[in-house]
């Protein structure tokens, strides 16, 4: 059903009902049709999202009950109590609160491992409920931001469900902050043609990177590294290259596609994707790739790791000796440890540790190597911001997240490794990528309107990044020139898109994690 037909026929009915019937309560609608779109593709595993609904919505409301009881007490004892007393009695009630909360994110997590996990056992497996990642890491941010007092608990059950299992986002994210989303819910949407059409574009625009640039990608990667014997090592370098364009054009394009819909619907989710392949370095490049996922483990890994005691004493101990490492290092073993949890999140192997560690030692290196790389740049009389130190940041940030990528490729350490002793050995033949191109899955004229339709992305990203908004742009052209764009892009995704018979275009990337 997922970005199917019958999907598209579901959006338009919902959106129908959404501006008329139920004008004045459309967070209902948008529920029901939530709960009805989960149970039309995973209704075996439903129960598992509405158990973590009920325990996330319970344990908030248990912390902040927990906080109101707290003021009372002191209030009522304010006189009497010695500012020990106080200070004795909230930490017993924070304990409390971090105990009611440690134990719900345990069990969060326990489920979400326990699927993670099964491909352990012999004979025994389970399919990953949909969504249950990004259904988790939202539940688990809105109970922590509950305890440190960033949003008040939402009294009603049903509200907070919708928040959880708004079916747009549901398959892969992004994951949002219940205090972003929360008054674009419950709040009245008048019906407004230029924000539907917007959100039309954006669908559009998503669908074109999935089905046009990122399925025809993946013949190409599918066909040279999952094949019985790797081709030469200038094919297989160009398949990693190519499985980068396939996973941001899937992934990017899912995206689009999500916030496109609830656009339609007057909802803004949070942006997860920045122009990543124009990153300088592994820094940005995070701060631009699925930044929903980057925040979420910003603002409840690193941080409370990068603030704890045992980070402080190691940095106060490191600092006596030399101030920068001082400063980097502790910041460098959080960063490596964040990463590991990033790759084991994908999945639990050994690829996926060597992807995160990967990472994480880049991300580490980086900060502690600064001053050094800092000098070079002095002593050679290089200008960072120079066109040309600015195209080498790109090309090197891209070829370092091309070595990671090619831990995820095939999903396990020795075919990762086979990967690079082909591409790294007397087999590469640089020849081979301009004669034997289109011997592998796409033919040439596959390849053609691959590269044309890429050297349009770019183009796009381009005007992006230098801060022009599209959509915006188009919107305020004629309106002949409106409909030439809209129905010329349906009809090039039509002709050139890559479906048809035995072929699934609703299979996401992330949606298997």
């Amino acid at each position: 059903m997922v970005y199917s037909g019958s999907f598209l026929l579901f959006i338009l009915v919902v959106l129908i009902l959404y501006y008329t019937v139920f004008r004045k309560k459309q967070w209902i609608l948008l529920l029901l049709a939530s709960l009805i779109f989960y149970a039309a593709n995973d209704i075996k595993y439903a129960a598992f999202m509405i158990f973590t609904i009920v325990l996330t919505y319970l344990g908030a409301k248990k912390i902040e009950k927990l906080g109101e009881i707290q003021k009372e007490t002191i209030a009522a004892n304010k006189a009497q109590w010695s500012s020990e007393e106080k200070k004795t009695y909230k930490a017993g009630m924070k304990k409390q609160k971090q105990v009611t909360m440690a134990i719900i994110i345990v069990i969060c997590f326990t489920i979400l491992m326990l699927f993670k996990c099964t491909k352990f056992v012999p004979g025994f497996s389970l399919i990953l409920p949909l969504g249950i990642s990004f259904y988790t890491f939202q539940s688990v941010g809105y109970l922590v931001d509950v305890y440190r007092g960033r949003c008040k608990a939402e009294n009603d059950f049903f509200k907070y469900m919708l928040f959880i299992s708004y079916f747009p986002q549901i398959i892969e994210g992004p994951i949002n902050r219940f205090e972003e989303l929360s008054h674009q819910f419950f709040e009245e949407h008048r019906f407004d043609y230029d924000v539907v059409r917007s959100g039309v574009w954006l669908f559009i625009w998503g669908l074109f990177k999935k089905l046009v640039i990122a399925d025809r990608a993946a013949i190409f990667v599918n066909t040279v590294l999952r094949g019985d014997e790797l081709p030469s090592g200038s094919i297989c370098l160009m398949a990693v290259f190519m499985f980068n364009i396939q996973l941001y054009g899937d992934f990017s394009g899912g995206i689009d596609m999500v916030r496109g819909v609830s656009e339609m619907f007057g909802i803004t989710l949070s942006e997860n994707f920045r122009q990543p392949f124009f990153a300088r370095t592994i820094g940005d490049y995070w701060h631009r790739w699925h930044m929903s996922l980057s925040n979420w483990i910003r603002d409840y890994v690193f941080y409370p790791l990068a603030f704890s005691k045992p980070y402080g004493a190691l940095s106060k101990a490191i600092s006596k000796k030399n101030e920068h490492l001082g400063k980097t290092v502790p910041s460098g073993i959080v960063s490596v440890i964040t990463f590991l949890l990033i790759g084991l999140w994908h999945d639990l192997s050994l690829a996926y540790v060597a992807y995160g560690l990967w990472h994480g030692f880049l991300m580490a290196g980086a900060e502690i190597f600064r001053p050094v790389f800092l000098w070079i740049n002095t002593k050679l009389g290089l200008n960072e911001e120079c066109f040309s130190m600015r195209l080498f940041g790109r090309i090197r940030t891209f070829l370092l997240i091309s070595v990671g990528e090619v831990f995820t490729i095939l999903g396990t350490f020795s075919a990762s490794l086979a990967v690079f002793k082909q591409i790294f050995s007397s087999e590469f033949k640089y020849y081979a990528v301009i004669i034997q191109l289109a011997e592998h899955g796409l033919d040439s004229k596959d390849l053609c309107v691959l590269f044309l339709a890429v050297l349009f992305w770019l183009f796009v990203s381009c005007k992006k990044e230098s801060g022009i908004r599209i959509r915006q742009a188009i919107a305020a052209q004629p309106l002949l020139f409106r409909y030439l764009v809209t129905v010329g892009a349906i009809f090039l995704i039509m002709i050139f898109g890559i479906y048809g018979a035995g072929y699934d275009a609703s299979a996401f990337i992330y949606e298997g994690f």
